[in-house]
């Protein structure tokens, strides 16, 4: 008889919040790159902060963009119980970093706020555990 072990609750719903978390971001990015002043406007923006974010550069914009996608790309492969699932976290991690970095030194939070710059820090915090917690299972045989 061959035994099989079966895969925890909590792996499953763990996935299940590492999906939704990343899918929250890309509908973020999706927002911000389809944004118009009028759109930011509706949402509270005042006028500088409106300025600001229609004319953040390029890079910024596709530093999101590779933070967000590898992370849902990162969250399936963990649902699948795959390996490359730490990998895609950990692309999706470093450019969280660097886009904490970017924050940082153009004045984001100085123009965004206090508020954003607790979101930032728990989007960084949330890309680390994802990291931490793939590459562990992986390491136990549970992700492969």
């Amino acid at each position: 008889m061959i035994k099989t072990s079966k895969t925890p609750i909590w792996f499953w719903i763990l996935g299940v919040i590492f999906l939704l978390w990343n899918l929250m971001g890309v509908m973020n990015y999706l927002t911000s790159v389809m944004a118009d002043p009028e759109s930011y406007a509706a949402q509270g923006y005042s006028q500088e902060q409106i300025a600001f974010l229609m004319e953040a550069p390029a890079y910024y914009t596709a530093v999101f963009a590779l933070a967000v996608w590898p992370g849902v790309i990162g969250a399936v492969l963990f649902l699948l119980r795959k390996a490359w699932a730490a990998k895609a976290f950990l692309f999706s991690l470093v450019f969280i970093i660097l886009s904490l970095i970017i924050d940082m030194t153009g004045g984001t939070f100085a123009i965004l706020g206090g508020a954003y710059l607790g979101i930032m820090v728990f989007v960084a915090v949330m890309g680390i555990v994802q990291y931490f917690v793939s590459r562990s299972l992986a390491q136990k045989g549970l992700l492969h």
